[in-house]
């Protein structure tokens, strides 16, 4: 190999490395700007959370929460609706901790698969984490347009709500 060969080479090898270290540390500040866990008593996070509650008028979430993972409470429409859902949102006490955490997913990140969504949540009793399928997709969501997705009582008696806007 001559002497200019090896400059290309050792040029691509550096180019490639900083490439890759670039896509790493956007990956984290992607991950991790989506999140938010906020140090807080139950009486302010339960506030937080029926204030969330109060802008869907007391409809009926869309999803019901269940040990075995999350079933649709009702049809979704046959149309989809003309509003395009910018962000799923997630707001979950634990109640522990005494911890709110925030959660706000861009939709286009959830379109990119448009397979079942899975559920993961902790088994208290095992300690174990427990990923249970469901036959509820994306494009199913999308059809009722924003809305109240869930809203309800983890088995450790934390509370989860989530909604589209």
């Amino acid at each position: 190999m001559t002497k200019k060969q090896q400059t290309i080479l050792l040029a691509i090898i550096g180019v490639v490395v900083v490439v890759v270290i670039v896509v790493v540390g956007v990956g984290v500040w992607v991950a991790t700007s989506l999140f938010d866990n906020i140090d807080m008593d139950e009486a302010a996070a339960t506030k937080t959370i029926d204030d969330v509650r109060a802008k869907f008028a007391n409809a009926m979430p869309v999803l019901y929460l269940q040990p075995q993972g999350l079933k649709l409470a009702r049809k979704p429409p046959d149309t989809a609706q003309a509003v395009e859902l910018k962000t799923l949102h997630i707001l979950r006490w634990d109640v522990h901790e005494e911890r709110l955490t925030r959660v706000e997913l861009p939709f286009w990140m959830l379109r990119l698969k448009d397979s079942p969504i899975d559920v993961i949540y902790d088994d208290d009793n095992t300690g174990l984490r427990t990923r249970t399928a469901t036959s509820i997709r994306v494009s199913d969501i999308e059809r009722f347009g924003p809305a109240l997705l869930v809203d309800g009582q983890l088995p450790d008696g934390g509370r989860i709500v989530a909604w589209t806007d």
